[in-house]
This record gives C-alpha cells, structure tokens and sequence, in this order.
C-alpha cells in the first residue's frame, strides 16, 4: 500500500481509537460459531464490515456477548490456482458489541483450501 494512502487512513480515525491496525473495508459473508458454550452451541451468519490483520468487526443475526470466543469463517473472494477455493478461519474474543455489530480482537489465524464447487451445465440439444 503506499505510504501516502496508509498515513491518511491513520489521519481520519479518532485519537480514541485504540485499534492496533489500520481496518480496511471488506464485505465477505461470514459462519461463526460460540466456543466454550456448556449444553449449547450457537452458530449464525453475517457479513463483515471491516477487517485487518488483528481484527475485524461483522454483523451477527443474533447479538453476542463482550468476553465470547467466537471462531468464524469466511470464503475468500479470490481463487487460488486452478479453482481452490480459500476459506479465512479465525478466531477471537468479542470486545465491543452493540446490537448485531459486533468487533472480533483475532487471537489466530489461517487460510484453508477446499476444492471450489464446479458448475456443470447440461449439454444443449438442438430439435431440429
């Protein structure tokens, strides 16, 4: 990224923000689950609004709690090679929460590969 565009990213944001890096805007559909639920497990979906290396804030179709482990999943939008999909896992501890808003400090994370679904069309036959 040029050095010009990070600085004025950094410019824009408030002193209070305490974010560790900058966030860039990423719209990704996401799969998350609650770790460490006894008796219960709680998954959902969403979409991010932002993310970067350390961490990432989503809408959740359910509120979730400050102090939650949540791992997520979220389907890259770029294919690797020959059609492999990449899949983002992370996971995290919720620190802000604010309805279905929820920001995600990310303790680990990886890229997985699976094999991206192929679309076979029928083969056209012509009457005639």
């Amino acid at each position: 990224m040029d050095s010009q565009v990070a600085r004025q990213i950094r410019l824009k944001g408030s002193s209070s923000d305490r974010r560790g890096s900058v966030r860039f805007p990423v719209k990704l559909e996401v799969r998350y689950s609650v770790v460490g639920l006894p008796g219960r497990a709680e998954n959902g979906s969403g979409r991010t609004i932002d993310m970067s290396s350390s961490g990432l804030s989503f809408t959740a179709d359910r509120p979730l709690s400050i102090g939650q482990t949540v791992d997520l999943s979220i389907d890259w939008p770029v294919l690797l090679g020959e059609g492999v999909q990449l899949q983002l896992v992370t996971s995290g501890v919720v620190v802000r929460s604010a309805g279905a808003v929820i920001a995600l400090r990310i303790g680990r994370h990886e890229f997985r590969t699976r094999r991206a679904e192929l679309r076979v069309e029928p083969p056209k036959v012509s009457v005639g």
